[in-house]
């Protein structure tokens, strides 16, 4: 029973738990910590930013989802469409202005073609150089 060697299998065994589970989160804290770091959003950041952001994001899916549900519910359909999630995170004042930022202003569509803006030529750069 005073065996050193039991105490470090407890602790084998402790550690095997996600990090998710051990938050008390669904959304997976170890795809949120491999996506920061691909992301390079910063050089160094803290063991428990991707716990905070993981259930950030959940949060965020929970509050959308139970708010296109009770619309869905509403209109007496059985599926949440993407029109369902639109209107709740229009509907919802904390989604609106919390996902205001990454909503397109033209309705969705794509930039038509003479909105783009071209790029200098290289033939203005060579008429410039004298040789």
């Amino acid at each position: 029973s005073g065996d050193p060697s039991e105490g470090s299998e407890a602790k084998a065994k402790k550690s095997r738990s996600s990090r998710a589970s051990r938050a008390g989160l669904l959304f997976s804290v170890s795809r949120v910590d491999r996506q920061l770091r691909r992301g390079r959003f910063a050089e160094r950041f803290g063991a428990r930013a991707p716990v905070y952001l993981a259930a950030v994001l959940q949060w965020v899916t929970h509050k959308t989802m139970d708010v296109a549900g009770k619309i869905s519910k509403k209109s007496k359909q059985r599926r949440i469409s993407p029109s369902h999630l639109q209107t709740a995170v229009q509907k919802n004042s904390v989604l609106k202005q919390l996902l205001r930022v990454g909503v397109p202003r033209g309705g969705g569509r794509a930039v038509p073609q003479s909105q783009r803006v071209a790029s200098p030529s290289k033939k203005k750069t060579t008429k410039g150089k004298k040789r």
